[in-house]
């Protein structure tokens, strides 16, 4: 265990993250080895959230770059009532900025539906992979963020992001959102989260045997502020002056995974991406045991699509 010492001061940058000591050197990664198995689960916790503070948001933010083909493969798009509801929404033909497109998961279903789209992407790799994905639609995509983006004024329909908003600055972002609206045009945020069931505890609380043993600062709690982060961003929207009639809108899903398909999944989000490389593999694997040995190689798992709208005044 930790020194009280240690842990009081562990306290303390939960409390102000952002924070630091000895010089900005990132101390934790020093003091806790963040490597070794046997790390304090409180320290390594938060010196694994230090880390990852001053590693950077932005590292974890492009860590989508390094896994085009995977998250093409093991994230899938929301379910096709919201890209039915939001087709109502904005009738199509339309025009329509998309913010962070990645390999092109959401686009596609857009592009069906008749939109004609015009992204904004991170990644030179997903951008790449998109452009090529997409080659028969009428689609293009920048290299670049949007906060940075030449866009011209009153010129789009719809801006759509999907699962990518909360890497934005918000202000900065819906500065940008706001200039590129056409009067009465649509912002439509997609986002996907949490819908526990019993059976969803049951299957948490056998796998998270295996954060505490190999990643436990990776939590089910961390899992849970994403939900907070997306209800902050629909309240910022809903508070936008220049946007009205704000609504959000549910579909609630049900996936079924086998092992692999589990463990590919996680693999595509930044918190697990970022871990080091042997750490990772060992929780990975202790996971595909536990979804084995206890649930005979599958599991289901519930969530909500949730689809946040807000027109331009």
């Amino acid at each position: 265990m930790a020194p009280p010492n240690l842990r009081r001061m562990v306290t303390h940058f939960e409390a102000h993250p952002g924070t630091s000591v000895c010089g900005g050197h990132d101390w934790f990664a020093v003091l806790c080895n963040l490597h070794h198995p046997r790390c304090d689960p409180v320290i390594a916790r938060v010196g694994y959230s230090y880390r990852m503070l001053t590693a950077t948001t932005d590292e974890r933010r492009r860590s989508f770059d390094r896994m085009v083909e995977l998250y093409a493969r093991a994230r899938p798009p929301a379910p096709a009532e919201v890209f039915d509801a939001l087709a109502a929404y904005v009738p199509s033909p339309a025009d329509a900025l998309e913010i962070g497109c990645g390999p092109g998961n959401a686009s596609l279903p857009l592009l069906e539906r008749g939109f004609r789209i015009h992204a904004v992407e991170l990644g030179e790799n997903l951008a790449a992979f998109a452009r090529e994905r997409l080659a028969a639609f009428p689609f293009t995509v920048e290299v670049g963020k949007l906060e940075d983006a030449s866009l011209q004024p009153a010129s789009v329909d719809l801006v759509v992001c999907s699962s990518a908003f909360h890497w934005l600055d918000r202000e900065r972002a819906l500065r940008q959102v706001v200039k590129v609206l056409k009067p009465g045009g649509a912002l439509a945020l997609i986002w996907g989260s949490a819908r526990r069931t019993a059976e969803d505890n049951r299957v948490d609380e056998a796998i998270q045997a295996a954060y505490r043993a190999h990643a436990p600062e990776i939590s089910r709690e961390s899992v849970d502020r994403m939900g907070g982060k997306v209800d902050e961003i629909g309240k910022v929207v809903r508070d936008t002056p220049e946007l009205r009639d704000y609504e959000e809108r549910l579909f609630p899903q049900v996936h079924l995974f086998d092992r692999q398909r589990y463990v590919d999944t996680l693999a595509t989000f930044s918190d697990h991406a970022t871990l080091p490389a042997e750490r990772r593999a060992r929780l990975f694997e202790a996971t595909g045991e536990i979804i084995d040995r206890q649930f005979g190689g599958r599991v289901e798992r519930h969530s909500m699509a949730r689809l946040q709208l807000a027109r331009r005044r």
